[in-house]
């Protein structure tokens, strides 16, 4: 059985500090409880757009590792689930 994790600063993160999320629950679970904090949203949106951008490395060139390429798709889609959630609860819950 895993624990729940309830804090912020328990969250599990990568070496280069970003966020980790190991499904939609997770990632949606962690923008409840950061929603209040434009310190982790500003970090779960660099997160994001460096998700991206090695997304876009990756493509790049002759031979392309469809393995990585699938991991960093799903990081940022997790990222964006979460930031997607902190919006629509921000609006009052209207999407």
């Amino acid at each position: 059985m895993r624990k729940t994790i309830v804090s912020l600063n328990h969250w599990p993160r990568s070496n280069n500090g970003n966020y980790i999320f190991q499904s939609t629950e997770e990632a949606i679970f962690f923008a409840h409880l950061a929603v209040d904090k434009p310190d982790v949203i500003a970090s779960l949106t660099r997160g994001r757009a460096l998700v991206l951008a090695d997304i876009k490395a990756s493509r790049g060139g002759d031979t392309h590792n469809l393995q990585r390429l699938m991991d960093l798709s799903v990081k940022s889609q997790f990222f964006r689930e979460c930031l997607e959630e902190i919006k629509r609860i921000n609006n009052g819950g209207i999407i």
